[in-house]
C-alpha cells in the first residue's frame, strides 16, 4: 500500500481515482485534477514524462491542433468578452498529454475498478431518487432533476461503463464471477435507459454494443444468446422507459416538422440551431470567424428566433468549423481518428475501452459540445489517459483481457 505513495507512483494514485470524481459535482473534478497536476510537479524525472508525451500517438494530433489556434488567435480578430475562454477551452486536449505523461502500470487496472464503482454509485443514486427517498440536497442535484450538461454527462458515463462492463464480461478467464458481473451490467444499464433520461447517453450504449458485437461476434450459441439478452434487454427499456421513448419520438416528430418548416419543440431547437450555423459556416468555410466569435456571428442569423443568445450550436463539428474552419475541424477530426486507429492496433481490453470512447466522443460531439464545455470534455480526458497511457507511437498487440 505504501508503494502506491511513493513520489513517483503518486501522480499515477492520483489519477487513478479521479475516475470516482466524475460522478460528483464539477468541484470535486476540478479538485482532483488539481491534486493531480500538483502531484505531477512533486514527482519530479520531468525530462522522463516528457519523451513520455513525446512518444503518444496523440500527441502530434493534439499540438496540430493547438498550433491551428495559436494561428488564428494572431491572424484573426479577438472578441472583447470572449476570447481567452474560448482559446483555454481549444486546448482542452493538452491535460491528456499531462494525465498520459505518468505513464503505463497497475494505476490503470485500478482506475477501471473505480470508474466501474463509481457507475455502480451513481445508478445507486437514480434508484434511491426512485424511491423518493435521495437527499434533495446539492451534491444530489443533478441525479433529482434532469438539467444542464452534467445530467447528460452522467448518463453518457453510465453508457460508457456499461459498454467497458460488457467487454469485461464475456472476456473473463474465470467464469466463477460472471454472475456478478452480469448482475453489475444489469445494474448500471437499468439506471441509464430508465432512469437517466438522455438520449444521447442510450445511442452510445447501442453503438458501443453495436461495435462490441461486430469486432466480437463469433457463430456460436454463446454470441447468440448474448445478442439475444441485449436485443430482449433494449426492448424492454423501449417500453418501459416512458420519458425516453416520449423525448425519441419527440426528436423524430421535430425533424419532419422542421424539414416542412412547422413550429418545432423545445427539445428540437437544436435543429434550428444547426440551421443557423450552417449559414454562419458558409460565410467563411476554410478559416471560420474566429475564436470566441460564434456569440456573435449567431446574433446575426438568428434575431427574433427561439434560439438567439446561443452561446454554442450544441455540435463540436459545427462549432469547430463556425469558429477555426474546416482546416480546424480537420484537426480535431485527425485527433479522434488516431483515437480509433490506435485502438485497433493496440487490441485487447485497451483497445476495446479506447475505441469505445472514441466512438461515445464522436458520438456526444453530434448533440453537445462536448470539448467547448469543460464538464464534458475534462471527464473524457480523465477517461481517455487509461487505455492511452503507455502507449507509444508504433503500438503493438501487448495487452490482454487482464490489463
Amino acid at each position: 500500500m505504501n508503494s502506491v505513495f511513493r513520489r513517483n507512483l503518486l501522480p499515477q494514485t492520483v489519477l487513478s481515482f479521479l475516475p470516482l470524481t466524475l460522478f460528483f459535482p464539477v468541484g470535486v473534478i476540478y479538485t482532483g485534477i488539481f491534486l493531480f497536476l500538483f502531484s505531477l510537479l512533486y514527482s519530479g524525472d520531468y525530462r522522463a514524462k516528457w519523451l513520455t508525451v513525446k512518444a503518444s500517438p496523440l500527441f502530434l494530433p493534439i499540438i496540430g491542433l493547438s498550433a491551428i489556434t495559436c494561428c488564428a488567435a494572431i491572424l484573426m480578430e479577438w472578441p472583447q468578452d470572449s476570447f481567452l475562454s474560448g482559446f483555454v477551452h481549444y486546448q482542452i486536449y493538452i491535460i491528456l498529454l499531462f494525465f498520459v505523461s505518468v505513464g503505463s502500470g497497475d494505476w490503470q487496472r485500478r482506475a477501471v475498478t473505480v470508474f466501474f464503482v463509481g457507475a455502480l454509485y451513481a445508478a445507486t443514486l437514480y434508484y434511491l431518487n426512485l424511491l423518493q427517498i435521495l437527499p434533495k440536497i446539492e451534491i444530489f442535484a443533478n441525479y433529482v432533476v434532469y438539467r444542464g450538461n452534467k445530467s447528460i454527462l452522467l448518463g453518457i458515463l453510465l453508457a460508457i461503463a456499461a459498454g467497458w462492463m460488457l467487454y469485461e464480461m464475456t472476456s473473463l478467464a474465470d467464469r466463477r464471477w460472471l454472475w456478478l458481473r452480469v448482475a453489475a451490467f444489469l445494474y448500471v444499464v437499468i439506471a441509464l435507459l430508465l432512469l437517466a433520461k438522455s438520449r444521447t447517453a442510450s445511442l452510445i450504449f447501442v453503438m458501443l454494443c453495436l461495435l462490441f458485437f461486430l469486432k466480437y461476434l463469433t457463430m456460436s450459441w454463446r454470441s447468440v444468446l448474448w445478442m439475444l439478452g441485449l436485443v430482449l434487454m433494449l426492448t424492454f427499456a423501449w417500453l418501459s422507459a416512458s420519458d425516453l421513448r416520449l423525448r425519441v419520438i419527440g426528436t423524430v416528430n421535430d425533424i419532419n416538422a422542421f424539414l416542412q418548416g412547422q413550429h418545432i419543440s423545445d427539445d428540437g431547437i437544436r435543429l434550428e440551431m444547426y440551421s443557423v450555423t450552417s449559414k454562419i459556416i458558409a460565410e467563411k468555410p476554410w478559416t471560420g470567424h474566429g475564436i470566441g466569435s460564434f456569440s456573435s456571428q449567431y446574433k446575426k442569423y438568428s434575431e427574433g428566433l427561439p434560439s438567439d443568445g446561443t452561446r454554442t450550436p450544441h455540435n463540436d463539428y459545427l462549432f469547430y468549423a463556425a469558429e477555426i474552419g474546416l482546416i480546424g475541424l480537420a484537426a480535431l477530426l485527425w485527433i479522434w481518428l488516431t483515437q480509433l486507429i490506435v485502438a485497433w492496433k493496440i487490441g485487447g481490453a485497451p483497445g476495446m475501452r479506447l475505441g469505445m470512447l472514441g466512438v461515445a466522443i464522436m458520438i456526444a460531439g453530434m448533440f453537445n459540445a462536448v470539448l467547448r464545455d469543460a464538464v464534458f470534455g475534462m471527464p473524457f480526458m480523465i477517461l481517455l489517459s487509461i487505455p492511452l497511457a503507455g502507449v507509444t507511437r508504433n503500438p503493438v498487440r501487448k495487452y490482454d483481457a487482464k490489463n
